[in-house]
Order: C-alpha cells, then sequence, then structure tokens
C-alpha cells in the first residue's frame, strides 16, 4: 500500500491513453508519473538501506511482460546468485549486507496467487548455487517457486540475483 488508489488511478490512466506507448519518454502523459516512481521517497529511503544512500538507478520502468496471455510467456528462471558476479551480487561478508542490484516492481492491479506474471524462488539471492535445471525450465518447481501476490498500490523489492521469470497470466493481463 505505497501508493494511493489515487496514485494507482492517475497512473493506470495514462497507461490506458494512447499517446503513452513509452513509459518515461518526454512527449507522454504518463512520463512524469512513472519518473516519479523512481524517486517515490519510501522507494529512496529503502533503497538506501538495502544498496546504501548514494545508490543509482539503472533502468527506466517498464511494464513487466505487458502483453503475456497463456502459452505466450516462457516458464524459464533466470538468475540466482551462482555464479557471483560482482555487478549485480549479493552477499553477507564480515558482518555487512552488500546487495549491489535490486529491483523495484510497482503493482498498479491486484494480482492474487495463480494469476501468473512475475514468480520467484524465495532466499536463492543468498545461494552459492545453481538452481535446479527442473525449477530453471518450469518442468518442476519442487515447491520453491512462489507468486508474490500483490494489491494495486503495493512495491515488492527484490534483490536481482534472485531466480525469478514471468508466467503466463491466466485470466488477462495485470499492470505490475
Amino acid at each position: 500500500a505505497v501508493l494511493t488508489p489515487a496514485q494507482v488511478e492517475k497512473l493506470n490512466a495514462a497507461l490506458d491513453d494512447p499517446g503513452s506507448g513509452n513509459l518515461v519518454g518526454p512527449d507522454t502523459a504518463a512520463g512524469e508519473l512513472f519518473r516519479d516512481l523512481m524517486i517515490h521517497p519510501i522507494l529512496v529511503s529503502y533503497m538506501n538501506q538495502i544498496c546504501s544512500p548514494g545508490f543509482r538507478l539503472e533502468a527506466l520502468p517498464t511494464l513487466i511482460d505487458p502483453g503475456a496471455k497463456a502459452g505466450d510467456a516462457s516458464d524459464r528462471l533466470t538468475g540466482g546468485n551462482e555464479p557471483r558476479e560482482a555487478g549485480d551480487a549479493y552477499y553477507y561478508q564480515n558482518g555487512r549486507r552488500m546487495c549491489q542490484a535490486v529491483n523495484a516492481a510497482w503493482a498498479l492491479d491486484d494480482v492474487a496467487g495463480g494469476d501468473g506474471g512475475l514468480v520467484l524462488v524465495p532466499c536463492s539471492h543468498k545461494s552459492n548455487v545453481e538452481t535446479p535445471p527442473d525449477v530453471v525450465t518450469g518442468d518442476g518447481d519442487m515447491g520453491l517457486v512462489l507468486q508474490p501476490e500483490l494489491r494495486a498500490g503495493d512495491l515488492l523489492l527484490y534483490a536481482n540475483t534472485l531466480a525469478l521469470g514471468v508466467r503466463p497470466w491466466t485470466d488477462g493481463p495485470r499492470r505490475l
């Protein structure tokens, strides 16, 4: 519940505007609204704690798999903390937590369990072993894969090194 219902409504209205193709483009209805998400005080506060003050944003907002329908999205997961890459690694060393890359997902629609969309393997950002192949390919999730349940206005922060993916929407696309 980081965003108010009125803020969610404004963001969705901007996305519904036919001229909003590029979410942060200078000449779009959505541009300023989505740029404001990047400097939202709650996001900035958490990012200062997780990545340290002076963090930098490396990507502009985009919709997470906006057109996914059953059969369109891959069941494959990517990521995991093995092998550890310095540019986006998560580790705890000498009493300090280091998280080099964090993603922020803003929910502009409710997403219930089983709806599809973003899926991840909790704690895989801390693992030093590869994600099992059946989990990566979607052939068997071994009970490890979680689809976060979100309400419109929620903010989900997650380490970039999580094993994660996008599953097909089961009942029409949602906006994340």
